[in-house]
């Protein structure tokens, strides 16, 4: 089989097994090795799933993995409306979920497109209609339990299961640039500690980035959209029976329950 071939039908694979929540066989790890293809898979795989996008998460935003799974940058995937939740909300359960991750996510302005200039730390502020607190549910569509390299992160999607938002609020971006944050797991009574200066050293780097990065791409969207800047905390694991409460200091909390 050649390349295109081999993109285009575990794309089509990945995508069907999104949208039935199925599983499909483990990617072979050669085969995406090559970032550019795994990055093809996941394009190609977004098309074929035909939902709706509300954003973009970006991923492998936590320097101190980098090394591990040979990580050049970060990468992004879209965030869809059938898989998004307000804060409080009831996610299913499904098979293969890695967890949770607690993250910072940004409202963004539309008009982003059509700023003719690069996005930078100065001017980013101006597309910024307000920042909440956010879980990412994250897990493969592979039948496999844990990641062994990013090119298998890329491809399935960025690993992006469900997106839970909190209260959208006016922020001082100052305020977030080292943050402590807080997902517990209120089941078991685990805490994961972390701060959002894991996340490229600020969140608004990855903020920056991304933008920089989808308009690059053309991956225009006709309204305001969320962007989520990737995991202040570790993956915290839970059962299928959980709820769970991320808290980042000074901007707010964002609850999910996770169910059969």
């Amino acid at each position: 089989m050649d390349k295109d071939s081999f993109v285009r039908e575990t794309a089509i694979k990945l995508a069907r097994a999104r949208e039935k929540n199925t599983f499909i066989s483990k990617i072979p790890s050669k085969k995406i090795k090559n970032l550019n293809v795994a990055t093809n898979i996941c394009r190609e795989a977004e098309r074929q799933l035909m939902w709706d996008p509300i954003g973009f998460k970006a991923g492998a935003t936590n320097k101190n993995v980098w090394k591990k799974l040979k990580v050049p940058k970060p990468f992004f995937s879209f965030l869809y409306d059938e898989r998004t939740y307000k804060s409080g909300s009831k996610v299913p359960f499904q098979k293969n979920l890695l967890g949770a991750e607690l993250e910072i996510a940004f409202k963004i302005k539309n008009e982003v497109f059509f700023y003719n200039k690069k996005i930078t730390k100065n001017n980013v502020s101006r597309f910024i209609l307000g920042i909440a607190p956010a879980i990412e549910i994250v897990g493969f569509r592979q039948k496999l339990s844990s990641i062994d390299c990013l090119g298998r992160m890329i491809s399935d999607f960025g690993l992006n299961v469900a997106f839970v938002f909190g209260k959208i609020k006016k922020h001082s971006l100052k305020k977030i640039t080292n943050t402590k944050t807080t997902l517990v797991n209120e089941t078991t009574g685990q805490e994961y500690v972390g701060n959002t200066n894991v996340v490229l050293g600020n969140p608004i780097n990855s903020l920056v980035w991304l933008l920089n990065e989808i308009k690059k791409s053309k991956m225009f969207l006709s309204f305001d959209f969320w962007v989520t800047s990737g995991s202040t905390t570790q993956i915290a694991p839970f059962k299928k029976t959980t709820k769970l409460t991320g808290d980042v200091e000074n901007l707010g909390l964002v609850t999910v329950k996770i169910s059969n």
